[in-house]
């Protein structure tokens, strides 16, 4: 990373554990209009857009850092958990089932699966959209 990348990406990262993520996402745009191709800068976005409530935006960074790194499982897990939000739970499990082919271990995942596939069962119960528990 650039130094002007680095300081806007790590004020963002430290707004973001004090909780102040409209802040951070200023600062992570500030270093995404510097280095457009780094996939860590558009996860931790993602990660804030999704604390923001802005699971749509959070869903493109994540596709963004998807783009630059394939290979990202935990981009595909928080995409699965901001689709989820969405309640497109088919395309959320396909993120799930791909991030536990990546890395099968991976607890958190296997749990958020578990977690869509019941919210999809609901809502096909209730035929209620905003199906919820």
């Amino acid at each position: 990373m650039k130094v002007g990348v680095s300081y806007w990406y790590n004020k963002g990262v430290a707004l973001c554990d004090v909780n102040m993520h409209e802040k951070a996402l200023y600062c992570f745009d500030k270093a995404l209009s510097m280095e457009k191709e780094d996939s860590l800068i558009w996860f931790r976005q993602g990660i804030a857009q999704m604390q923001a409530k802005q699971p749509n935006d959070a869903v493109l960074s994540f596709n963004r850092a998807l783009d630059i790194n394939p290979d990202d499982s935990a981009a595909l897990n928080n995409k699965g958990i901001a689709l989820s939000v969405l309640k497109k739970f088919d395309e959320a499990a396909e993120c799930f089932d791909t991030a536990l082919e990546m890395n099968p271990g991976n607890p958190e995942v296997k749990i958020n699966k578990k977690i869509v596939n019941v919210m999809k069962n609901n809502k096909k119960q209730t035929g209620d959209e905003d199906a919820n528990f």
